[in-house]
């Protein structure tokens, strides 16, 4: 029998942190099987859903922006200029909005029994890099497809992902805590992410931009990101500046967050 003693009063280092968290890393493999159990229960089609969702949603971008409305794609084929975007798009949106409500979802449970609660974090960080990485593997395809697949493509993906998770749990950590005591946030969050995406280059290339708003892409990680997969595939140069300003941001906004969301934590039990 483990006996896990709880000590107040000292603020937790990065190192000990970590220390616990792979400490508790059955626990957060637990969670993560048991939220992907559930959000596939009472299915038909189960986890094909993963590669569904985003091959509609690109299709539909293709025929719109693609084939009507015909928005450059700096070379790509559509198909693949969308979907390399959809996908870190659906990845991102499901971490955040996932950690953002975690104080509120697991209110009970938090209230029975210890364990860090950023176990919860680690858990649906885990779900949407394995969503991420179903719809990876479709990019994959359609690249091969296309002929324009290339080392870097592949290489670059653990960094591009590590970076989309680190910016997604990062701004939900850091909102979690108001969204459980501010019912204003729950309002105004969605509303932030629908901006957010038409200020992402989602369905449109940065080159299309014009020259005074291109700033703004450089301090969106999830710009960078886009960017970079794009470019690995059409040959275009890499925006090393940019990427690098998104790392720094990302690991930032991270650590900002988990301190956040750690001091924070405890006197949420009490407000749910």
């Amino acid at each position: 029998m483990r006996i896990t003693t709880v000590k107040g009063g000292r603020a937790a280092s990065i190192p000990s942190l970590l220390e616990e968290l792979w400490q508790y890393r059955a626990l957060i493999w637990a969670f993560s099987v048991k939220d992907l159990k559930v959000k596939y229960a009472q299915t038909v089609f189960g986890p094909i859903w993963v590669v569904a969702t985003p091959l509609i949603t690109v299709g539909v971008m293709t025929f719109v922006f693609g084939l009507i409305i015909q928005i450059p794609s700096d070379g790509l084929p559509y198909l693949l200029f969308y979907l390399v975007a959809i996908v870190p798009w659906f990845a991102f949106t499901t971490v955040f909005y996932q950690s953002l409500s975690s104080l509120e979802a697991n209110a009970s449970l938090f209230n029975k029994i210890y364990f860090p609660r950023l176990v919860m974090a680690a858990s649906y960080a885990i779900n949407g890099s394995i969503d991420f990485l179903v719809g990876y593997a479709v990019a994959v395809i359609f690249a091969i497809h296309f002929g324009l697949l290339t080392a870097g493509f592949l290489l670059a993906m653990p960094l591009l992902l590590a970076l989309q998770m680190a910016w997604a749990l990062g701004l939900g950590l850091l909102l979690a805590p108001y969204n459980a005591q501010y019912r204003d946030v729950r309002h105004g969050v969605p509303l932030a992410i629908q901006l957010y995406y038409f200020a992402s280059p989602i369905v449109y290339p940065i080159s299309a931009a014009p020259e005074w708003v291109r700033w703004l892409y450089k301090v969106n990680p999830l710009s960078a990101i886009i960017t970079t997969y794009r470019s690995l595939l059409n040959g275009y140069p890499i925006d090393w500046a940019g990427l690098v300003l998104a790392v720094v941001l990302s690991v930032a906004v991270l650590a900002w967050g988990a301190y956040v969301f750690m001091r924070k934590e405890k006197s949420m039990v009490d407000v749910l």
